[in-house]
């Protein structure tokens, strides 16, 4: 259960499940898959190095979708 102390979870684990928890509560799932769709990944390739990030990405979003299996940590 999101939010819940439950054996092996941190403090901000918990702490993090509760953001996301109340997020789900203020928004349908349409809302929620719209801010998906929006989410993208780019890699950049330079002679210093290469790098990945996403944009509109924040920990609670990669919570959420590490729990639903689509990435991993």
């Amino acid at each position: 259960m999101l939010g819940k102390n439950e054996t092996g979870k941190s403090k901000a684990l918990i702490k993090l499940e509760k953001k996301l928890d109340k997020w789900f509560e203020q928004r349908s799932l349409a809302q929620i898959m719209d801010w998906f769709d929006c989410i993208e990944t780019t890699n950049v390739q330079t002679a210093m190095g290469s790098y990945r990030w996403s944009t509109e990405s924040i920990v609670r979003d990669r919570l959420f979708l590490e729990y639903l299996g689509v990435t991993g940590k």
